[in-house]
């Protein structure tokens, strides 16, 4: 009979180790809140005592939670960052897509100009060829820009010739034009 009173005293005690470890890890877990039972009893009650209060009555924050209140505050000023970072960036993009419609812009105006001097260069050489009084009359049906590019690649002696054959209010016209481009060359 001893033996049996052992036994049922051992699996009592069993019981009542396995349900304090089970409300253990219930409280580890956060399911349940043992601090707020234990504050009912009497003598457990002083184990739980709340944090120190300062004179004002706010509670001591403990370092773990003012560890955790700067993370927060630091991961806050993080994203605030990384917005503004966001938006330079869709700014940096936008200016960079400018860029590159003004860079596609200027590649084609310059790609054009060249075709333009290597047509005129072209159109110059045919020239040089020709009698100035049958340059003459192809000019004449010529815009003045087109007239212009041609005459500054002739020789000067065959432009001359050319534009002592044109009218001379023409004549003069290009002949000043002539001036500025070669002014704005120097």
């Amino acid at each position: 009979m001893s033996k049996k009173i052992f036994s049922v005293k051992f699996v009592v005690l069993c019981l009542v180790a396995v349900i304090i470890g089970g409300l253990w890890a219930a409280n580890a877990a956060g399911f349940i809140q043992l601090k707020d039972y234990a504050k009912k009893i009497p003598l457990v009650s002083t184990l739980f005592k709340d944090p120190v209060r300062e004179e004002n009555n706010i509670p001591i924050i403990s370092p773990v939670e003012q560890e955790n209140q700067d993370l927060r505050n630091q991961i806050k000023a993080l994203e605030e960052k990384i917005l503004a970072l966001e938006g330079e960036k869709v700014k940096y993009l936008e200016q960079i897509s400018q860029m590159q419609q003004e860079t596609s812009a200027l590649n084609s105006y310059k790609a054009n100009t060249e075709k333009f001097i290597d047509n005129s260069k072209q159109l110059a050489e045919y020239y040089k060829k020709m009698k100035p009084e049958a340059a003459v009359s192809i000019m004449n049906n010529l815009d003045d820009s087109t007239v212009l590019a041609i005459l500054l690649l002739l020789d000067q002696e065959q432009a001359s010739k050319i534009l002592s054959l044109m009218d001379p209010q023409r004549a003069a016209l290009l002949s000043q034009n002539i001036l500025g481009e070669t002014n704005s060359f120097e």
